[in-house]
């Protein structure tokens, strides 16, 4: 009979106790739905009864003081978190919560107290050294949390301590120097955080005073002593820099010392050779292959050697005096090298790409057509091409319409689209292609159907193309179809290389049709295809004319921005390039072209390291 009572009294106590929880959940999920609504005035009485019933409950507590805190009456803050520290007084956490709120309530000098005070407790224990740090940096006392930090590590005794947290602060306060040294003070602690740490510097380098500070600071911990992922570091840092000479003494200096049998320099060379400095870019491909027995990464080197030897070729080709000597490879030199990588690696990736770039260079530089197309056709018959079909296909239509064959042209661009290889991308290409010779074709009607399921969807690659020449046939048909057609014949003689007689034809629809919309457009194809003719002058006119009769034309801040192109690349006059880009900016700020005119003024005035 007593221990049925026993237990009746305690189902009862449970029940009563359970109810209470349950209230006091709810009362609490409340609250919460007020301050996440921001209504902290209707949720602070609840958590202050909450409080009240269970003083020792930390949610219930740290929920009213951040209330209060959102109201800003930091003095009940103060006074509840006061008398909760007075319970546990080794807790320096909860005194660095304090010296917050007296910072906010604008008594710097009693935070600064508590903050010694919770330092002083805290047995130089680096957690409370952080949460210290992590108090001041809330309250955007950067200086304060960083010295903090220093202390501890002075303290402690670790001269690695908090080096991220200090890389951190000193970025955020833009002394890059030593944000730097704490990111190298971690690299030389563990060199495992190679990539961390460069990710880290990543930010700084984007800024030229940045990379000036991280430039210096890993001269100076190179000169103390030298590492692999140091040495790394200071590639990737020349290079972000543009200074690539440097970066090619520290690959090999990296090669020297791990011996990769040429692998290290060889990728090195193919980084450089994407940043377009294909000078240095071959000799490290050759010495790759010369620090090397038998690599793998043989064939790749010989054709990247290659491919820079085309690349310079092309840059002899086009530079304003013609080409800066014997010493500049020819593209016979890039064709010997490519025939011989073909002959040596007939089944071959490397085979299958040599014999493309070969007719590359005979379509676009040559003007060998028919050459051209017998290397296409042998990608296609004698090389494993497989993913390469699509873009041999390209090329090939490419050379079709250059020889006014537009009907075997649209065929090859239809065996483009349907074949295996082709990627979404590839097709959509393929179909835009098609629209375009139906245009030249002057089938106007045809142009716009095929362009129209490109138009649609967005997201293809041509999307963008295709609406612009969408576009252009619309708003010129209907009053101008006249100018539209010797239009497409213009660009079809440009197509076939014959860009003088495409050069007068399009100076002509400027002078016929002066009030279509297309006559800016005819206008900017004169200056393009003038200066591909080293007519420097009459580019320029063309792009004047541009600006100063087309007020209302929608490709002034293009026209600005090439007339810059103009006298930065092929007039070589600085100052006048600068001028030119100057304009864009101010005169065209939401551009298209705005960011890349940024750069290149930069450029200009050797703001780049």
């Amino acid at each position: 009979m007593q221990r049925s009572l026993i237990i009746i009294v305690w189902c009862c106590l449970f029940s009563v106790l359970t109810a209470q929880q349950d209230q006091s959940q709810n009362m609490f999920r409340l609250a919460q739905s007020f301050e996440q609504q921001g209504d902290h005035e209707r949720a602070l009485p609840i958590y202050a009864e909450l409080f009240r019933s269970d003083s020792s409950n930390f949610v219930y507590f740290d929920a009213m003081r951040r209330t209060l805190v959102q109201l800003k009456r930091y003095d009940d803050a103060i006074r509840i978190s006061t008398r909760r520290a007075a319970l546990a007084p080794f807790d320096a956490g909860l005194k660095a919560g304090i010296g917050s709120l007296y910072a906010m309530a604008g008594n710097e000098r009693a935070a600064d107290s508590l903050w010694n005070d919770a330092l002083a407790t805290g047995w130089k224990n680096q957690m409370t050294y952080r949460a210290v740090a992590n108090e001041q940096m809330s309250q955007r006392l950067f200086d304060k949390a960083i010295a903090t930090y220093k202390k501890g590590r002075s303290e402690i005794g670790d001269q690695f301590l908090f080096a991220n947290e200090l890389g951190y602060l000193y970025s955020f306060i833009l002394d890059y120097t030593n944000t730097a040294r704490e990111y190298l003070r971690m690299l030389r602690q563990n060199e495992q955080q190679y990539d961390f740490v460069q990710s880290r510097l990543a930010a700084v380098v984007a800024r030229r005073d940045g990379l000036a500070a991280v430039t210096a600071a890993v001269g100076e911990e190179l000169a103390v002593k030298q590492s692999i992922p140091l040495l790394r570091l200071s590639v990737w840092v020349a290079m972000e820099g543009d200074r690539f000479a440097d970066a090619f003494r520290a690959a090999q200096t990296i090669e020297s010392l791990v011996n990769s049998n040429g692998q290290e320099l060889f990728t090195f060379a193919e980084r450089v050779f994407r940043e377009n400095e294909f000078t240095i870019a071959s000799d490290a491909y050759r010495l790759s292959l010369a620090k090397s027995d038998r690599p793998s990464f043989g064939p790749a080197a010989r054709y990247g050697i290659a491919r820079c030897m085309e690349e310079l070729s092309v840059r002899a080709l086009t530079a304003p005096s013609g080409g800066s000597g014997d010493s500049v490879p020819t593209f016979t030199d890039a064709v010997a090298h490519y025939s011989a990588l073909a002959a040596e690696f007939p089944f071959s990736v490397v085979g299958a790409n040599a014999l493309f770039r070969i007719g590359w260079i005979r379509a676009k530089y040559l003007h060998d057509l028919d050459g051209a197309r017998r290397d296409y056709d042998s990608v296609l018959t004698t090389a494993p091409a497989g993913p390469m079909v699509p873009t041999v296909l390209s090329a090939i239509g490419e050379i079709l319409t250059a020889q006014n064959r537009l009907d075997e042209a649209a065929a090859v661009y239809r065996r483009m689209n349907a074949s295996q290889y082709s990627t979404a991308e590839q097709r959509s290409m393929a179909v835009f292609r098609m629209a375009e010779i139906q245009f030249l074709r002057n089938d106007l009607d045809s142009t716009l159907g095929l362009l129209k399921p490109l138009t649609e969807n967005l997201k293809a690659d041509e999307s963008n193309d295709a609406l612009l020449l969408q576009y252009f046939v619309s708003e010129n048909r209907l009053q101008f179809t006249p100018a539209l057609r010797q239009f497409a014949a213009a660009e079809l003689l440009a197509r076939r290389s014959d860009l003088g007689a495409a050069v007068q034809e399009f100076r002509a629809i400027a002078d016929l049709y002066p009030a279509a919309p297309l006559a800016d457009d005819a206008l900017l194809k004169v200056a393009e295809y003038s200066i591909q003719l080293k007519r420097y002058a009459d580019a320029m006119a063309a792009y004047t004319t541009v600006m100063e009769e087309y007020k209302e034309s929608t490709e002034r801040d293009k026209t600005q921005f090439r007339i810059a192109e103009l006298y930065h690349y092929h007039l070589q006059d600085k100052q006048k390039a600068i001028s030119a880009y100057e304009m864009v900016l101010s005169g065209y700020p939401m551009s298209l072209f705005a960011d890349e005119a940024r750069k290149r003024i930069r450029q200009l005035r050797g703001d780049s390291i």
